[in-house]
Formats: C-alpha cells, sequence, structure tokens
C-alpha cells in the first residue's frame, strides 16, 4: 500500500506539514508506506489552453514537474490533499496541480490511473469557524465521487500562527489516527 500525501502549503514546518507527518506516522504504523510531496518545491504553472474537444487536448506545459508528481499520485492507493485554506479554497499551488487535471480528463490511462483511492483532506485554517474546512472539504468530495473513489476523512482545525497546530494535540493525534485508519479501512492493517 502507498500514500501519497500532497503538501500545498508554502510553509515547510507549518501547520500543514506537521499534520501531514502525524498523518505518515500513523500510516507508517500501520504498514504502509507513505511519501510527501512539497508542491512548492516543483513547478507546476497553471493549466493552459484547452480545446473543447477532449481528444484533441495538449498539455501546453507539458515540460514542467506536473507529470512527474501526476505518476506518483496515480501509483498511490490513498491521496492525500493537505492545504490551508486561502480565499475560500486550497493555496495556488495546489490548485494549479488539480486544475490540471482538466488537461487528462477523458484519457483512459488518466481515469484508469486515479480510479478508486481512498482521498484524505487535511486542512488548518486561521478563521475560528470551523465551517471554514468546507471551502476544501466539499470539492474534494466531488473529486472522489468523479474518480470512484473512497472519502476516508478529514482532519480540519483552527490554527493561524505557524507551527501552533501542536498546541492542538486533539488535531495531531486525530491525523495519527486518520493514518492509521485510511490504510485499514483500504484494506491493509
Amino acid at each position: 500500500m502507498r500514500v501519497v500525501a500532497l503538501n500545498g502549503s508554502p510553509r515547510k514546518g507549518g501547520n500543514t506539514d506537521i499534520l501531514i507527518d502525524e498523518f505518515l506516522r500513523g500510516v507508517r504504523e500501520a504498514g504502509a508506506a507513505g511519501e510527501k510531496i512539497y508542491l512548492y518545491d516543483y513547478t507546476i504553472n497553471p493549466v493552459g489552453e484547452l480545446s473543447d474537444r477532449h481528444s484533441r487536448r495538449v498539455d501546453v506545459h507539458a515540460s514542467d514537474d506536473h507529470r512527474l508528481i501526476l505518476n506518483r499520485v496515480m501509483d498511490a492507493d490513498i491521496l492525500v490533499l493537505a492545504s490551508p485554506v486561502y480565499w475560500q479554497g486550497v493555496s495556488c499551488q495546489m490548485k494549479c496541480f488539480v486544475d490540471r487535471f482538466s488537461v487528462h480528463y477523458v484519457q483512459p490511462w488518466f481515469k484508469e490511473g486515479m480510479a478508486n483511492k481512498g482521498w484524505v483532506v487535511l486542512t488548518p485554517f486561521g478563521a475560528p469557524d470551523l465551517s471554514e474546512a468546507d471551502w476544501i472539504i466539499k470539492p474534494v468530495k466531488v473529486w472522489v465521487d468523479h474518480f470512484s473513489g473512497k472519502y476516508l476523512g478529514e482532519v480540519a482545525v483552527s490554527v493561524f500562527q505557524k507551527g501552533d497546530v501542536v498546541k492542538h494535540p486533539e488535531a495531531t493525534q486525530a491525523a495519527y489516527e486518520l493514518g492509521k485508519s485510511a490504510v485499514e479501512q483500504m484494506g491493509v492493517g
């Protein structure tokens, strides 16, 4: 079993990073392998102009790092989308990555590679209202349905300052437990 966690935050050592580390600790304890990818470390351009006909779509930015990461994602059994909430959505790093799915949308290799995955959301945000996490959770659930995947859960925590999620042990523990549970839900453990 392979887990890929995409970190959409530009902050290393920040709240998103800490939640991922705890999640992956649970993954390893459950007997699976986990990998964290900092999207900010790669060049991922926004989606370019696309043909209205899916069969004629070309990735005009194919020379960037998107496909390299996409291949790792498609090889995973569990995909973690981890991002702070920025202006009612995921970070631009994560948004650019996901928007590029549009290039390959109907290609058999893409549909097969994305099918039947387990999906997890980890999201810290600065607003005091927990519903702020819905800006990320609700769209991801739509994506999960589209790819015939399984939504495995989320950890959402209201925290603002870099690294302060460690002051919320219930959130870090929830991320750790979700890591173990995700592997078990997908059939290993």
